[in-house]
């Protein structure tokens, strides 16, 4: 159980990164070329229009190769290797494997519903899935109540597609020259939490693969953070077409390293995202063995709108 709260929290809430050229997408103005001009205002419908132009470009990803590593404080857990893919509306399929050590996750979702799988050599395997429809009416409850949502998973990848009619702040700072846009959230199980994401408020310099969406945070009511991710690189691919006014191109990034913190659990996670295929044609085929609930030979899936977890998790 222990190993599945981990396991599952972190992967499942990787963030990434919204498109590149802040300039274009949100309209600001020129810029100095050297960023250190002054910061200028921007409003929050102009950060998530830029969200959501991110989303209609980018409508598959698929990573060949997934690298997780991990640790608990001073304890550092297998390495695990494998694939990422995931395509709007709801589709995530992230599978990955130990080398030396027989240790197995299988992670995904699709309109309908989403599961969990995981089996290491220290606990029993476990395999669990909810609708979606039960997880967000709080009758699927996962291990340990964590703060949790399938969606979050293609956020993190830039494939949502935020309202606009939520009470969202900015701040801006001049020194670190960053924009944080932010909104208050309810989990499932009923706790009150802040949503941030954190954008450099300067054009991202693509040859050096930095992210435009720098980071994203959940926190407490009290504004603690309870995680952050933060995007150590990000690849900038052409989406097609070009910007009217200023004719360049148009352009997706997304994330090839992201670092996650749990700050109540002392855990730590880098994710490295490498061989990443953009947009490539599905066949309905393709979906469904991807994106279908799995059947794994030797476990038995269990409904979180029925399974009860009473002891805690450790």
């Amino acid at each position: 159980m222990r190993h599945l709260r981990l396991i599952l929290a972190a992967c499942l809430l990787s963030p990434s990164v919204g498109c590149a050229w802040m300039r274009e997408n949100i309209g600001i103005g020129n810029r100095d070329p050297k960023n250190i001009g002054a910061v200028q205002q921007v409003s929050a419908d102009q950060l998530v229009g830029y969200l959501n132009s991110h989303a209609t470009r980018l409508q598959s990803i698929s990573y060949g190769d997934a690298t997780v590593s991990a640790r608990e404080g001073v304890l550092r857990y297998p390495t695990l290797r494998g694939n990422l893919s995931a395509s709007q509306p709801r589709n995530f399929r992230m599978v990955a494997k130990g080398g030396l050590v027989d240790a197995k996750v299988d992670f995904g979702s699709n309109p309908e519903q989403f599961w969990a799988y995981v089996s290491a050599p220290t606990m029993q395997p476990m395999y669990v899935f909810a609708s979606h429809n039960d997880f967000e009416a709080g009758k699927a409850k996962l291990p340990g109540n964590m703060p949790f949502e399938p969606d979050w998973v293609l956020q993190s990848m830039g494939m949502i597609t935020f309202p606009t009619e939520l009470p969202y702040t900015v701040t801006q700072d001049e020194r670190a020259r960053t924009y944080t846009l932010s909104w208050p959230a309810t989990t499932p199980n009923g706790l009150q939490i802040r949503k941030e994401i954190v954008f450099g408020a300067d054009d991202a310099d693509a040859r050096y693969n930095q992210p435009q969406v720098r980071k994203h945070l959940i926190r407490d009511a009290k504004g603690k953070i309870i995680v952050s991710a933060e995007i150590k690189s990000a690849r900038t691919v052409p989406a097609g077409g070009n910007d009217p006014q200023s004719g360049r191109p148009f352009v997706i990034q997304y994330p090839s390293e992201v670092e996650l913190k749990w700050e109540e659990q002392k855990f730590e996670m880098t994710l490295k995202l490498d061989s990443a295929k953009v947009n490539q044609a599905m066949t309905p085929q393709d979906s469904r063995r991807l994106f279908d609930l799995p059947n794994i030979s030797g476990a038995q899936p269990v409904d979180l709108a029925y399974a009860r977890f009473d002891s805690p998790i450790k």
